[in-house]
């Protein structure tokens, strides 16, 4: 299914939004519920080995409370975070219940561990509909779904003009999703 959006892409249908992502990018980055600085000193705070603390300076940052893991599960989640390879979201098929509970959390460490990922975000997706690609809705990390989220990200870059590249100190996968979340909330 997420295959024949991304076969049937318009890249004509994107040129407002590539023509206005700077814009978006800031309205949603630089917003005080997105907290730009402390994204921002996350990027460099997150490394390995990873701890418990840094997960939860993630869940503090997104403001989603305390993880309600059983400390195998967590141990699970970190050490998938080692083994996971952009763009590879296969993995995630093979975690507990528990783990792939929250694709938003997964999503956001998976980010913050590899800068590659993209964050799971419900206006993201909105985002990347109003461009004729459309990502199912889901609240469990299901690989095949957000593998698609992150291809149809992917490709928006590959497609993009090179005006679109600012100069940030954002990895370029947080560029666009932030600019697709503020562009699907519109």
């Amino acid at each position: 299914m997420q295959h024949l959006a991304l076969l049937a892409f318009d890249k004509e249908r994107c040129k407002p939004f590539f023509d206005r992502l700077t814009e978006l990018f800031h309205e949603h980055h630089h917003s005080s519920e997105q907290k730009p600085e402390r994204y921002e000193e996350l990027l460099y705070r997150i490394h390995r080995p990873y701890t418990n603390d840094m997960l939860d300076m993630v869940d503090d940052w997104m403001s989603v409370g305390k993880r309600e893991w059983r400390e195998e599960t967590t141990r699970e989640v970190k050490l998938a975070m080692y083994a996971i390879r952009y763009p590879d979201t296969l993995l995630i098929d093979s975690f507990t219940e528990g783990a792939r509970s929250d694709i938003r959390r997964l999503s956001a460490y998976l980010h913050f561990t590899h800068h590659t990922y993209a964050i799971w975000d419900e206006d993201t997706r909105k985002g990347l509909a109003k461009l004729g690609i459309d990502i199912p809705a889901t609240e469990v990390a299901d690989p095949f779904i957000y593998g698609a989220y992150v291809s149809a990200i992917e490709l928006l870059k590959d497609v993009a003009p090179f005006t679109c590249f600012l100069e940030h100190d954002v990895p370029r996968q947080r560029l666009f999703q932030a600019a697709l979340a503020a562009y699907g909330r519109e």
